[in-house]
């Protein structure tokens, strides 16, 4: 039987912890599968291991909307915001302020 792309992921992971990509991977497949909390556990994991890695804010930011935690949703867009901003990543951070600017 075939792996589910949460398995592949996870097994990614176990060789390589710092595998950012991997764990951006996996906190989106939990939320493709709605399992919101699952994926907002790993999108703060790779937040932490790996503070520059503009996607995840976005991403952490929009599920965490989806799962009805708006609050969780703004601390992370702001701090997203001027990471973003900080590294270059302009369409980003007006992405992500975009996000912000509905929610307030």
């Amino acid at each position: 039987m075939a792996k589910s792309r949460i398995e592949t992921f996870k097994a990614f992971l176990e060789k390589d912890p710092g595998n950012s990509l991997a764990r951006y991977s996996l906190a989106m497949e939990f939320r493709k599968a709605g399992r919101y909390d699952d994926a907002l556990a790993r999108f703060a994991e790779l937040i932490e291991r790996d503070p520059e890695y503009v996607p995840a804010y976005f991403m952490c930011g929009q599920t965490a909307v989806e799962a009805g935690k708006v609050e969780e949703a703004k601390k992370v867009l702001r701090v997203g915001i001027d990471v973003a901003s900080n590294a270059g990543e302009t369409h980003a951070a007006e992405k992500m302020a975009e996000l912000l600017a509905t929610l307030e």
